[in-house]
């Protein structure tokens, strides 16, 4: 189930998403900006993160998911997504060459969110997209 934004953006285009209050330590929610999806997650740090809410292999919700350390597990898959970063941590850095050219990119969108005045307020661009140039591909050796 996904939260919508109730309150206009502020000054940097920040929107108040959800209540601080609604989302515990180790929890995920999907909330709306507009027309656009976003994952809130709160590690267990307390620490809360944004992230693009659909799982980029099928598009499965993020928010049905769990938290693993400080990334997201998918639940379809158990495509695992670092919270902070965006980049995937599995399976992508294991597939071969063949695999990861047939896949492509598999991060991702993170979205800068601050907590203030009891709310939890996104921007509503990425911030960044992890690149899948991390796990660079090795040239092939066909010799």
């Amino acid at each position: 189930m996904s939260a919508v934004a109730g309150r206009g953006a502020r000054a940097g285009g920040e929107t108040p998403v959800l209540r601080s209050k609604e989302l515990p330590p180790g929890g995920l929610r999907e909330v709306r900006i507009g027309s656009r999806r976003v994952l809130l997650a709160r590690l267990r740090s307390g620490e809360v993160v944004a992230a693009e809410a659909l799982c980029p292999h099928e598009g499965t919700p993020l928010a049905e998911g769990t938290i693993r350390g400080e990334a997201v597990d998918c639940p379809t898959h158990h495509y695992l997504f670092d919270l902070r970063t965006g980049q995937n941590l599995y399976p992508y850095p294991i597939y071969p060459e063949w695999k990861r050219k047939e896949v492509g990119d598999l991060s991702l969108a993170i979205y800068p969110c601050r907590e203030d005045g009891g709310w939890i307020r996104v921007s509503p661009g990425p911030e960044r997209r992890s690149s899948a140039s991390a796990f660079p591909l090795r040239p092939s050796s066909s010799t």
